[in-house]
């Protein structure tokens, strides 16, 4: 309103003189004050059309986005590997893979039964996994290459459950779960299947009840201790032992179930999965010999949103991707920095994605 004010004080001015002139007496001052009003007049429409034609100044406003139920991204969002999969949105559980920003998703198997908990192959080139092809009832190991081709059994069938496969950082064994011998124990065989060893348990006990479970073995970087999951003590703990099976001993003491390890890339930091604060959530707790420790305790990564399940390192050790239902009822697959922060959701699917397993990208 206010760039309006000069034209509207000129056509008052204009008004005056021009009423002047009209009640004055007929002479050369009534024409000279009707001039100066009409020259007001013609000066008012000047200024009013200069305005009028003025474009407006419009502060911007910024935009307020919703805030996402998912925090900021990670520092690095382009492909920088590949995460093997398993994946229930087909109807039934089969194996995909998927660069590790979410695009270029692909199933690699479709057999009759289950297929799950796929692993890399620390070249990149072969993917181990358990299936349930040959019978429902009993998950056998499985290789494949990185494409889904040459699908193979690494063992001869048998009836017992046979899964959670983990390569050994030169890829030459495989180490394992299973229950042949009546519990769960680690064994740990050759990646062309032969020369199969037991590494945990002794079988059945004396009084005919089965021995403790041992279960999900993870290698540490430099091949020469395992880290498992055991109930041998009441509950399901992580423990250590060397690669033959010598010196195990316990790393966590919790009421809660601390399960599923896995060894850092660099050697220095355990992490796993426990029901601790109520809800399932992940935790990194000092490797055995990591140097320095300044405490053995196992320090929480997520929240209370969800459930936070399956870790497996990403990066190199500078992320963590994971399975979690922290935006609705449905798992899906996830990735964040190692200490926790930038979740970025990268699959969804309508139905059950897990067991998320990370690679490098590798000239193949």
């Amino acid at each position: 309103m206010t760039s309006y004010l000069p034209a509207l004080a000129l056509f008052i001015l204009g008004l005056i003189f021009i009423i002047a002139a009209a009640l004055g007496r007929p002479g050369r001052r009534q024409v000279s004050l009707g001039g100066i009003g009409v020259v007001l007049w013609l000066g008012c429409l000047g200024v009013y059309s200069l305005t009028s034609s003025s474009p407006s100044v419009v502060k911007s406003v910024p935009t307020v986005m919703p805030s996402p139920t998912v925090m900021a991204t990670p520092s690095v969002t382009h492909p920088r590997g590949r995460i093997v999969f398993h994946s229930e949105r087909t109807g039934d559980f089969d194996i995909w893979v998927m660069n590790d920003d979410g695009t270029d998703q692909r199933q690699l198997t479709d057999a009759h039964g289950r297929d799950i908990e796929p692993a890399w192959s620390p070249d990149g080139r072969k993917i181990a996994f358990a299936s349930a092809r040959d019978d429902p009832e009993n998950l056998q190991l499985y290789i494949m290459n990185a494409d889904g081709s040459d699908q193979h059994p690494l063992l001869p069938f048998e009836a017992s459950d046979n899964w959670s496969p983990a390569w050994s950082p030169d890829g030459q064994k495989i180490a394992y779960q299973s229950n042949r011998d009546h519990s769960f124990e680690i064994y740990v065989v050759n990646a062309d299947g032969t020369g199969r060893t037991r590494l945990t348990g002794t079988g059945a006990q004396a009084d005919g009840q089965p021995s403790p479970n041992n279960s999900m073995p993870s290698w540490s970087p430099d091949g020469k201790r395992i880290a498992f999951v055991s109930d041998r003590d009441g509950n399901h703990e992580i423990y250590v032992m060397n690669a033959d099976g010598s010196d195990q001993r316990r790393l966590t003491n919790h009421p809660a179930d601390d399960v599923r390890p896995r060894w850092s890339p660099d050697g220095q930091y355990i992490l796993f999965e426990s029901d601790r604060h109520g809800r399932r959530g992940l935790y990194v707790i000092p490797a055995p010999g990591a140097n320095p420790q300044p405490t053995r305790e196992a320090k929480l990564l997520t929240d209370a949103r969800g459930d936070y399940v399956a870790p497996n390192w990403a990066w190199g050790g500078e992320a963590i991707v994971f399975s979690a239902n922290i935006e609705d009822h449905d798992w899906e697959i996830y990735i964040m920095n190692a200490d926790g922060s930038g979740i970025r959701r990268l699959t969804f699917s309508p139905r059950f994605d897990r067991f998320p397993s990370w690679t490098a990208v590798h000239d193949r």
